[in-house]
């Protein structure tokens, strides 16, 4: 079966304004998951936060795909929109759980 929404986690790498992600999702052309790791970059993040603009590179079976993610804090809640060459691909919202930043999107 194949669900419209997919799962992402982030969590802070180790220099200041990446994050490290792993995500999850079906695809739509198999009965398989995908699933992936990135890595997400930010020149104007907030230091030990997760609100920001990044540049994202994410990885499925050795190919690249590159997405640009807004992060705006919500309260508690974190509203999420991934683009591609200045069209929203996928939107989405998470929230805070331990040291990961987890969200779920719209595909």
């Amino acid at each position: 079966m194949v669900h419209r929404f997919g799962l992402v986690t982030y969590r802070r790498g180790k220099d200041d304004g990446t994050l490290i992600a792993e995500w999850v999702n079906d695809d739509p052309s198999s009965l398989e998951c995908e699933i992936g790791i990135g890595i997400a970059k930010s020149n104007n993040a907030e230091a030990g936060g997760y609100a920001g603009e990044y540049e994202v590179e994410y990885w499925l079976g050795g190919k690249p795909i590159n997405l640009h993610l807004v992060v705006k804090e919500n309260g508690p809640i974190f509203d999420m929109t991934w683009s591609e060459d200045g069209e929203v691909t996928n939107t989405g919202y998470g929230f805070i759980s331990g040291d990961l930043l987890v969200a779920g999107f719209t595909r």
